[in-house]
């Protein structure tokens, strides 16, 4: 090809926003990287440069190739012939990822596609991985280049950290609830509450602490007012729980709130994690939330958290707490929604004039929120007629509940699940034995083209994938065949004790009747699941906590009965 005819295509990358637009001297920024690769076109005769590609605030240490957009539009063009060489700033714009620097460069050479460093060497420096001794060079540079990225994040690590030790704001977008201060005013928390969306997270609290509603109905309740999140997208409920579990809320910088998993996905601590978490004291101009409020609300997520990590333990924190004995297991049969305790007031005729009566009542909340336009329902409940009806229904369960048959029952549903265990367990088997020939298999011919890559019909990379593909596979399978042979155990748990809470059924219920109200709401949660209440009659439905009926904390409650015979509903 004549000298007049190379066309040459240019690639420019940097880490973070603020290089892509800045002209910083000491900074390798898009501005800079443009001139010298423009400036080096120049000199060369005939040289035309016809495309460039630019990757914005992306880390090549933090994001394989392919993942990056830009890279791959460059590599698909090299592979079109759409031009001759590919010139960069440095070499590291490539990839900062040892195993894979090398690969790309390999891809460009297939493709036909010189590459050429810039700025690495005076004159340019070409990116060969011809031979050997090419390719070891180049695997070097990779190398080089993620010690160097992974060296800095340790140095930028440690330079937030000292800043959070000090109390210090360490920068990055302000969290939901806030926006930064324009005056300046605070320099070491240079954050204001923001006045769209601090009343929503003071809502948040309103609703969880005050109404008694979990996360997941403070997230239906917003997105059904319209209350977006600030990328404009739903609120869900995990984006919720991490707007309330930032102690920014009550007034206190947070660092270390969430932590690495892997080279670039990190994982937000749980309510109560703040054991590597720097907190600063409490700045008052930062405070949507009291602190004691805001503690409150972690001690019930946590709470919450612990019951749904250990099956065996009370799943209703609200059935626990609520003032009502039916709080927390109530809700609207028209609607879904949840009830609340609600203090009615009514107006009686006396002697000596009109009186006021009090007497609490279960108030629909979404009816009680949004308006009889969205329940069709009820909007109260009187206290004494709802929880009279209930007690009377669970009682009625109770003492007519045929013993000898609900045994039989049990031991008729235990058996088809072991059949069906079994089945499956013979199938895993065999496709775990299939499995772990096919790994076996793709190991095999990994080694042979580790000793002879010549006659191979697949790449290295092709090889490693598969091989991981396979290991997966089995990994999976055997996790299965552990889960069925943990669940043979849970049935014959799962009898004994069904068959020990039968026998102190009875003594349950004379327990339940001499216990203080707290106590009551406790033991209820050990039998019932949820309580539906509407206009024509209420439907208890039932679920019997077998590992704090019987005392066996090893056995994990009768899922079945939730949707078998067991789960009685009364109207």
């Amino acid at each position: 090809m004549a000298p007049s005819n190379v066309r040459c295509a240019a690639l420019y990358r940097v880490s973070t926003l603020r290089q892509a637009r800045q002209h910083d001297a000491d900074e390798e920024t898009i501005p800079m990287q443009r001139q010298a690769v423009r400036r080096y076109v120049e000199a060369q005769p005939g040289w035309q440069l016809v495309t460039e590609y630019t990757e914005e605030g992306v880390s090549a240490y933090k994001h394989s190739s392919a993942v990056r957009d830009v890279l791959q539009d460059a590599l698909r063009d090299a592979r079109a012939r759409a031009y001759d060489v590919l010139l960069v700033f440095k070499a590291d714009r490539l990839s900062r990822q040892s195993l894979e620097y090398p690969v790309i460069l390999a891809k460009f050479q297939e493709y036909g596609v010189r590459v050429i460093s810039v700025a690495d060497e005076a004159g340019g420096k070409e990116l060969k991985s011809d031979g050997q001794f090419d390719k070891l060079l180049r695997f070097i540079e990779g190398w080089q280049a993620e010690t160097e990225s992974y060296n800095t994040s340790i140095r930028v690590a440690e330079k937030m950290r000292q800043m959070a030790e000090k109390g210090q704001w360490t920068g990055g977008k302000p969290p939901y609830g806030y926006r930064m201060d324009p005056a300046g005013t605070h320099p070491a928390a240079p954050l204001v509450p923001d006045p769209v969306e601090g009343p929503v997270v003071q809502e948040m609290f309103r609703l969880y602490l005050d109404e008694g509603l979990g996360t997941p109905s403070i997230t239906r309740m917003l997105n059904e007012r319209g209350t977006l999140q600030r990328n404009g997208k739903r609120w869900t409920d995990g984006s919720i729980r991490r707007v309330m579990q930032n102690p920014i809320v009550a007034g206190r910088l947070a660092y270390g709130r969430t932590y690495r998993v892997g080279r670039n996905a990190r994982k937000a601590r749980g309510a109560h994690d703040f054991q590597d978490v720097i907190l600063s004291p409490v700045y008052p101009h930062l405070v949507l939330v009291e602190e004691a409020r805001w503690t409150e609300a972690m001690d019930r997520m946590a709470s919450y958290n612990q019951r749904v990590k250990n099956p065996h333990m009370i799943r209703h924190s609200r059935a626990e707490t609520g003032p009502l004995l039916l709080t927390g297991f109530a809700r609207c049969a028209h609607c879904g929604g949840p009830l609340f305790s609600k203090k009615i007031a009514t107006k009686k005729p006396t002697l000596a004039g009109p009186k006021k009566y009090f007497h609490m009542a279960y108030q629909c909340a979404t009816q009680a929120s949004q308006g009889p336009q969205f329940c069709d329902g009820q909007r109260t409940y009187s206290q004494v007629k709802v929880e009279r009806a209930v007690l009377s229904a669970l009682r009625t369960v109770l003492e007519h509940m045929d013993t000898q048959a609900i045994v039989r029952q049990a031991q008729t549903l235990a058996e088809q699940r072991l059949w069906a265990q079994t089945t499956r367990r013979q199938v895993i088997e065999k496709q775990l034995a299939e499995a772990q020939r096919l790994r076996q298999a793709w190991l095999d011919r990994l080694d042979h083209y580790f000793l002879h890559p010549e006659t191979s019909l697949y790449t290295e990379e092709v090889l490693a994938a598969k091989v991981r593909e396979a290991s997966d596979r089995v990994a999976a399978l055997e996790a299965e065949r552990r889960a069925l042979g943990q669940q043979v155990q849970d049935l014959a748990s799962q009898r004994r004790s069904l068959e020990a809470f039968l026998a102190v059924k009875d003594q349950w219920w004379q327990q339940f009747l001499a216990a203080t109200p707290a106590r009551q709401k406790r033991l209820l949660t050990h039998l019932i699941q949820e309580v539906q209440i509407g206009r024509d009659g209420f439907t208890i439905r039932y679920r019997f906590d077998l590992a704090a009926l019987s005392g066996d904390t090893h056995v994990p409650p009768l899922e079945w009965q939730a949707h078998e015979a067991w789960v009685a509903e009364s109207r």
